[in-house]
């Protein structure tokens, strides 16, 4: 498939001393609808255009980026990236990826996205509102409810023959609940993903965020001590995506991860397993090919406790010896693609959140991390806060706040007794609830 603007880019590239040459177009189509005390607030409507062009040449790389995709803007970005590249050092593992099969071809677009007409995209952010406040009279405002609806189609081109062109859509919706009680407050939220907004249900979105709000009232702070407990779905996908770096071979090869040179070793409880799967469409990180034109695959990174490997694109694999695992990505349009992850998930297991319950005991079911972020990244070690709900006899008791967790992130995955059949994505970030057999809480 011939591309003007990319056959512009290789003249231009092969009249400045020639080189490997590779550009990216993304088009975007961005609408935001919010609604507020009972009617539309705010319609935010956004197209762009984004290009990125990497340039490779005598073992050396080169990126710029632009908005335009006239000839003038292209022979500008030629010059940057031939500049950045001359004035770097160079690197035997600087250069294209190395051929490989077809892509999946993947269901990413929904063309009802199209078809949809407005306003019933706006009365969709009216009803989250007003479908949340109508579950209970101590439900006393929103404070946002919205639907987000993208569109974007992205073109990559190389000049060793690749040229592939990806169309994708994703409807987002949240909402935001306040609920009062004896001059207490809590909130709580809930949201959809789907590919148009035909796959959303306002109704469990709204009926989710009142549920969260409502369950916390009258929460009160723990005893300090250890617990049997219930990583909610929710905490568990943060807890995982405190992992990523560890599963990137730029952090392996740089020393900070907490996996290096455990390949081959269990560094969890043989109830986990951890992969990276790009063919999963209801993940926001689905793609056929990754960043540079690699076909993506699924790969396990944890199987049942064992570290299999890590995730690598075209430069770090050659850097680690690995080759590309089909996992560069494109963090922004200003930046160069990277290594990252796709759609990350801890995989499910069989039971159902009641038999967790039963099997928690008198425990605690940790619903949200405050800052798990700011866990060691290379030791793992964490201390933060936290909110839950008290488990007596199997069954949720009283809601719990004002506590912290503490602990280490290998440690907590080792003691991993079951994995939740409720399995959800949270983006490109995916997990079950998991039982854990301890939980060390810091209260009064």
């Amino acid at each position: 498939m011939a591309d003007p603007g990319f056959d512009t880019v290789l003249r231009f590239v092969a009249g400045r001393g020639g080189g490997d040459a590779e550009l990216c177009v993304t088009r975007t189509r961005d609408r935001r609808y919010e609604a507020r005390e009972g009617r539309l607030d705010g319609i935010a409507l956004a197209d762009t255009v984004a290009l990125g062009l990497r340039v490779f040449r005598a073992g050396r790389m080169g990126f710029s980026y632009g908005f335009r995709s006239d000839a003038a803007d292209l022979a500008r970005m030629v010059e940057e990236a031939l500049f950045c590249a001359d004035a770097s050092d160079p690197d035997a593992a600087y250069g294209l990826p190395d051929a490989a099969g077809p892509a999946t071809d993947l269901p990413l677009y929904d063309p009802s996205v199209e078809t949809v007409p407005e306003g019933e995209k706006g009365e969709f952010a009216r009803s989250l509102e007003a479908q949340a406040l109508a579950r209970d009279p101590r439900l006393k405002r929103v404070r946002t409810a919205a639907l987000r609806e993208t569109v974007a189609t992205v073109s990559l081109f190389h000049s060793r023959g690749f040229a592939a062109t990806r169309r994708e859509s994703l409807c987002s919706a949240h909402v935001e609940t306040v609920a009062e009680e004896n001059g207490e407050g809590q909130t709580g939220y809930g949201f959809g993903v789907a590919r148009s907004l035909r796959g959303l249900n306002a109704a469990a979105i709204a009926d989710e965020g009142a549920t969260r709000a409502l369950r916390m009232l009258g929460a009160v702070r723990p005893k300090t001590g250890e617990y049997k407990g219930i990583l909610e779905n929710g905490a568990a996908a943060e807890l995982l995506e405190v992992l990523i770096p560890s599963f990137l071979s730029s952090q392996v090869a740089k020393g900070k991860s907490l996996f290096a040179g455990k390949v081959g070793r269990r560094v969890a409880s043989g109830v986990v397993t951890i992969e990276d799967d790009p063919l999963d469409p209801c993940g926001s990180g689905a793609a056929p090919f990754d960043a540079e034109g690699t076909p993506t695959r699924r790969r396990e990174l944890i199987a049942k406790g064992e570290l299999r490997g890590f995730l690598a694109d075209a430069f770090w694999g050659r850097k680690i010896g690995t080759g590309s695992t089909a996992a560069c990505r494109r963090p922004g349009p200003k930046q160069p693609p990277t290594v990252g992850i796709s759609n990350l998930r801890i995989a499910p297991g069989g039971d159902p959140p009641s038999a967790l319950f039963e099997a928690a005991g008198n425990g605690i079911l940790l619903t949200e991390f405050l800052g798990i972020h700011t866990a060691d990244p290379v030791s793992g070690d964490f201390s933060v806060g936290a909110s839950g709900i008290r488990i007596a006899g199997g069954a949720l008791a009283e809601p719990l706040h004002g506590f912290a967790v503490s602990g280490n992130i290998l440690g907590l995955l080792e003691k991993v007794e079951a994995a939740g059949s409720d399995f959800r994505w949270f983006g490109n970030v995916g997990a079950p609830s998991l039982l854990v057999s301890a939980i060390s809480v810091g209260g009064d």
